[in-house]
């Protein structure tokens, strides 16, 4: 099993921007996550260099985004990605963070996590989204590998707070987009920010995409 200490030293190695409170949540959180994905299946994601290269990377590059808001709602949060480990390593104390997860079991688990990293601007709901989005009034959603944007925008078009939805994409996405444009939500929805970063021989994107002006 991962420690906090192993994770913590591949993190000060790693030269990504993150304070040290930020730097040891970070690590702390990696542990409780592979201390519950022995319990139940949270995350292929299992070694050091692999959380930080395909957890934390993706954190740091959602939180460097001039899209994303203060109220932000993170669809199908899961293993805690990206919205509770988002909210450990950001210094803004601004910003809080809405998670949805339908899944009981993992919702328990998002609580406990939060509650050991003492996050207090987190809420978790073991709620699917369109049960939530209305009641918490978002301006930001955030979703990683949960569904096509016809479905997540389904789920939250009810809702008029929100200014920006992120996606967490990869390559191949611009032939997603193009087949999402024909969709019955996705025709309403038009790009405004994109954001490619790689790492370790990866490319990724963040997608930010918002209505239409009519």
């Amino acid at each position: 099993m991962l420690s906090q200490g192993e994770l913590l030293k591949a993190i000060h190695a790693s030269d990504l921007p993150l304070d040290e409170a930020g730097a040891v949540l970070a690590a702390r959180f990696g542990e409780i996550l592979y201390q519950e994905n022995e319990n139940q299946n949270l995350t292929r994601i299992i070694g050091i260099d692999e959380f930080v290269d395909g957890h934390l990377v993706d954190v740091i590059e959602l939180l460097s985004l001039p899209t994303v808001g203060t109220r932000i709602m993170d669809i199908g949060t899961g293993s805690g990605v990206p919205g509770l480990l988002a909210a450990a390593v950001s210094a803004r104390t601004d910003r809080y963070w809405y998670l949805t997860e339908s899944e009981r079991n993992k919702a328990d688990y998002l609580v406990r996590a939060k509650e050991e990293l003492a996050l207090s601007q987190v809420t978790v709901f073991s709620k699917r989204a369109e049960e939530v989005v209305s009641l918490i009034n978002p301006d930001t959603i955030i979703a990683r590998a949960v569904g096509s944007v016809d479905k997540i925008a389904g789920w939250i078009w009810n809702c008029s707070t929100w200014n920006n939805l992120v996606l967490f994409k990869s390559r191949g996405w611009e032939k997603e987009w193009e087949e999402a444009k024909s969709t019955r939500f996705g025709k309403k929805l038009t790009i405004t920010h994109t954001h490619d970063y790689s790492s370790h021989g990866k490319t990724r994107v963040l997608v930010t995409l918002k209505r239409k002006s009519n």
